[in-house]
């Protein structure tokens, strides 16, 4: 039980709990296993059983470690100076150098701990890797040999954490991080055990289950009493588990009852002691992969092995549900550190930490940033040089310059980004001077190294910090272009004039298919109070909205933190809509967890609200949209998911003034998560093309029947490429249609009849009698027999009774026919828009739901492959068939029908109706791409042959 002999050591120096006791006696169900044994019984602090030479070295360093933060406190408490200690930045004041350095004793106490635990602990690494962790046990004489962990390094080795058996952790360790609640191990781990033991299915290397990485879980199922030993001590595991099973465990403080609650809980996955990096720094490159509901998100610390201060460097809440994707940072330091990787759950009381997730990292590498090559290609912390940046040779006035601090009160940075607000004493940054011999509108370029082209689907995010402070700012612009053409460089960001004097960050969002140059441009202002300072570049893979807001302009971007961006809620009189979207902040755990828009509870079931862009110009280049989504509904009625849908369309101004329907690209229907979600559009034309006019893009949202839930969008961007649609699913197909608002295209073709066959319907129409049958239709006053004959919208006065709309249960939203004529069997008929055939895809499938209603003996409602071009003469290919009889019931209910469709080359669809007292109604239709068998069984049409 060598946890609970921690326990007694650390109950005996006094110095986590506020108690002793003389006896530890664990719950009779208490079993600590590890590496296939397990042990259990009860430990007495008074026991004489002999202590061996680890044992002892191990208390004497733990008691050591306690001793000196307790004098620390003792003296911060009093008001007195501690000792003064020599260190590599002496603190501004005497009394919080003292508490800096109190807080940062008991991390190193907890640092000891968990280091002591692991010389103790049986080796973790089942291959004779050269580092800590393969110790069995310390040399015999310790006294002169210095600690393993505070040796420093020059770097670490790279990783792939090893294959099949022989995984490795390659000199990582979990290390506790005191502002927890709770630390989390990270485990060594292989796709082939991912079932198993969690994490993803392949790791990044081999791209197989053999491969290794390492990971930790987020999940947890909050115990029923809170899991405190006698004392109030705790047991935890420090070690890198690589497979074996449990390790050795360590002990922490666990709060008191009367304490406030801590549920942040962290894993740190830390590296040996690093040397000074120098001025031209660290490149660090790695692969990470990021799943579930209870993941927060995914951290890069450099922490300061002395004072324990700490710097976030790179960070990311992205989900990409378990794909591999590539972080890059470069970081300069000028004292011994560490990194850490610190992997954040959900807090404990969230409801989705009782979900599975992971965060997993494979392929670690630590560059010199001379050496880096593609890695961290144009990042730059401008402490040591240009990192390949280089001034233009032609084209501009004068160069950029680096320095370390303005000269004048008036305009400039004091220092650099990182240090700023700090006593640092180092760092630098570049910038223009606008001093003499400057005049008004020189300016300065800088020049990327060339980046790779990011693809249509792949754009990336630069990141830099800025600062624009002095009475004769001008004008600062990031502008790119392709190497060696002549066309002119695109501005992709701008902003003009002065900020205060703080540093300011700044993101801008860069798509290509061809390798590309940015260029930094800045121009001098009205006077010589104009320096403009740039700071620590970076770039990330994924979409990002320009920042600041000021700087997007017209470009459509927004992340809504100020305004809504020139994006606008139709006026009522435009009729487009019943409601306005509203920019909010959070609503805690059952809402979005940032500020984002969501539905107003004054609205009703199948309520339309529009946001509508600024108004684009016409671009010969395709674009692409790209935004966040969060569509949770806290409650799932039981007729099924009501929440409502989310749409992207574009709005046509075409140049002569004519007036086209909306084209609709993206569409979501219901509850998609708990959590944002990314989205992606390409920006089109009916005809699929990209828009060769003036258009804006609208997002609609669509309220359904339910009444507890949330649709929000964020992080808007448009960039350069024809991108695909994702998620896959939303995509929106020509064709398809929900009937909310219209027909989609859909017309009723009843009418399209022949001379003789027109002729002969107005002479049965003329015997007719208007009849009311008010048990099977609201409305007032029944139906017109004319009107029977065609399909229409469902309306609040005409409609079906208690049929909802199918896609969100709403009272509207769906089209059908009603016919009631004893006298001769009617035809309604509905025909779709063209459809295109695709080249790489012959089969389609088309999907739809039904509802017969109805007292007749029997209804049909059949589909029908059609020629594009209407005649008289049409070829129809009779392809599904269901009948229908006597549905006359209370509450209709909606079928599921496909059908396959051969697509080589254009077709319609059409559905014909046959009734004398019944209907159909039918809701969204769309298209799937392959084959598909035909539902329901009943439905079946054999042979299919042309009728």
């Amino acid at each position: 039980m060598r946890p609970l002999l921690f326990a007694c050591i650390l109950m005996a120096s006094g110095a986590f709990v506020r108690s002793v006791t003389t006896t530890v006696a664990p719950p009779a169900n208490l079993k600590h296993m590890g590496h296939g044994h397990s042990q259990e019984g009860t430990v007495d602090c008074d026991s004489s059983e002999e202590e061996s030479d680890d044992e002892a070295l191990k208390r004497h360093e733990i008691v050591k470690a306690q001793a000196r933060a307790a004098a620390h406190a003792r003296m911060v408490a009093l008001g007195l100076k501690p000792k003064p200690t020599l260190t590599p930045r002496p603190a501004v004041e005497v009394e919080k150098q003292a508490q800096a350095r109190a807080a940062g004793e008991r991390q190193r106490i907890a640092v000891v701990e968990a280091r002591t635990a692991q010389r103790d602990g049986e080796s973790l690494s089942i291959t004779p890797v050269k580092d800590y962790l393969t110790r069995e046990k310390r040399q015999e004489d310790d006294d002169e040999e210095e600690d393993e962990f505070s040796k420093l390094i020059e770097r670490p080795e790279p990783c792939d954490f090893g294959t099949g058996e022989e995984l490795r952790a390659c000199g990582w360790v979990n290390t506790p991080n005191i502002t927890a609640a709770r630390s989390i191990p990270w485990v060594a781990s292989r796709g082939d055990d991912a079932l198993f033991r969690g994490g993803p299915r392949t790791d990044h290397t081999e791209n197989n289950g053999a491969g290794g990485y390492i990971y930790f879980e987020t999940s947890r199922e909050p115990p029923r009493q809170p899991p405190i030993l006698p004392g109030g001590v705790t047991t935890e595991s420090n070690n890198i588990d690589v497979g074996g099973g449990a390790a050795a465990g360590s002990v922490s403080g666990v709060a008191q009852p009367d304490e406030p609650v801590n549920d942040f809980e962290s894993a740190v996955l830390a590296t040996r002691n690093i040397s000074a990096t120098g001025p031209q720094g660290f490149c660090i490159s790695f692969f990470y992969a990021i799943e579930g509901l209870s993941v927060d998100r995914l951290r890069v610390i450099v922490m300061d092995v002395n004072t324990f201060e700490n710097i976030t460097v790179w960070e990311s809440d992205d989900n990409f549900d378990g794909k591999w994707q590539k972080g890059e940072v470069a970081y300069t330091y000028g004292w011994p550190h560490q990194i850490w990787f610190e992997g954040i759950p959900k807090r404990a009381k969230d409801p989705s930490r009782r979900f599975r997730g992971y965060v997993a990292l494979d392929d670690i590498v630590f560059d010199k940033m001379e050496e880096a090559g593609d890695n961290c290609l144009g990042h730059c912390t401008f402490e040591g040089g240009f990192c390949g940046w280089t001034n233009a040779d032609t084209g501009d006035d004068f160069n950029w310059d680096q320095g370390r601090g303005s000269q004048s009160f008036l305009t400039g940075p004091q220092r650099d980004y990182s240090s700023f607000g700090k006593d640092e004493k180092t760092g630098g940054y570049i910038y223009i001077d606008s001093q003499y011999p400057r005049r008004p509108q020189d300016k300065a370029q800088l020049i990327s190294p060339t980046l790779k082209a990011t693809g249509v689907n792949n754009p990336i995010c630069m990141r830099f910090a800025t600062h624009m402070f002095g009475n004769g700012v001008g004008t600062l612009r990031v502008l790119t272009r392709i190497e060696g053409s002549e066309e002119p460089p695109k501005t992709l960001w701008e902003m003009t004039g002065e900020a205060t004097n703080q540093w300011y960050l700044a993101q801008l969002q860069v798509a290509s298919t061809e390798p590309i140059q940015l260029v930094l441009e800045a121009t001098v202002g009205a006077n010589s109070l104009g320096n403009i300072a740039i700071d620590n570049i970076s770039f990330r893979q994924g979409t990002c909205p320009i920042s600041p807001q000021t700087a997007a302009r017209n470009s459509g971007d927004c992340n809504f933190e100020e305004d809504t961006c020139g994006w606008m809620n139709p006026h009522p009189a435009d009729g487009y809509d019943d409601f306005d979207w509203a920019r909010q902040y959070s609503y805690g755990l059952n809402g979005p967890p940032l500020d984002h828009t969501r539905k107003r509870a004054d609205a009703r079931g199948g309520s339309k609200a529009w946001l509508i862009s600024p108004k684009f110009s016409t671009d010969a280049a395709p674009r692409c949209m790209a935004f966040y989504y969060y569509m949770f509904e806290r409650t799932i009625d039981p007729s099924g998911p009501s929440l409502g849908s989310l749409r992207v369309h574009v709005l046509h101004h075409p140049l002569d003034g004519t007036k086209k329907p909306l084209t609709t690209i993206w569409r979501l229907n219901n509850h998609q998560g708990h959590r944002w979600l990314m989205a992606r559009s390409p920006i089109r034309m009916p005809d699929g093309l990209p828009v060769s006019e003036p258009y804006q893009v609208v997002i609609e949202g669509i309220w359904g029947h339910g009444r507890v839930g949330y649709v929000a969008v964020d992080d808007i961007s448009f960039f350069d490429g024809d991108c695909t649609t994702f998620p896959e699913k939303a995509a929106a197909v020509p064709g398809e249609c929900s009937f909310e608002r219209d027909m989609c295209g859909w017309q009723n073709a009843t009418g399209i009849l022949s001379k003789e066959q027109a002729a002969a319907q107005a002479l049965q129409l003329s015997k007719q009698i208007v009849q009311i049958r008010p048990s099977n239709l609201i409305g007032r006053g029944g139906i017109s027999p004319r009107a029977s004959l065609t399909w229409r919208l469902a309306s609040t006065v005409s409609r079906p009774a208690n049929l909802q709309d199918h896609t969100y249960r709403a009272p509207t939203g769906y089209i059908f026919f009603d016919i009631f004529n004893q006298n001769s069997v009617q035809n309604p008929i509905l025909r779709s828009t063209v459809v295109q055939s695709i080249d790489s895809e012959p089969d389609r499938c088309v999907s739809f739901w039904f509802a017969p209603f109805g007292r007749g003996e029997s209804s049909t409602l059949t589909l029908f492959r059609i020629e594009p071009e209407i005649t008289e003469e049409d070829t129809r290919m009779i392809l599904w068939k269901f009948t229908s009889r006597r549905s006359d019931t209370i509450r209709p209910d909606w079928r599921y029908g496909q059908v396959k469709i051969l697509a080589d080359k254009p077709f319609r669809i059409q559905f014909e109706g046959e009734a004398n007292d019944g209907g159909f109604a039918l809701d969204d239709i769309t298209f799937y791409n392959g084959d598909c068998e035909t539902r329901p069984a009943t439905a079946v049409v054999l042979p299919a042959e042309p009728v």
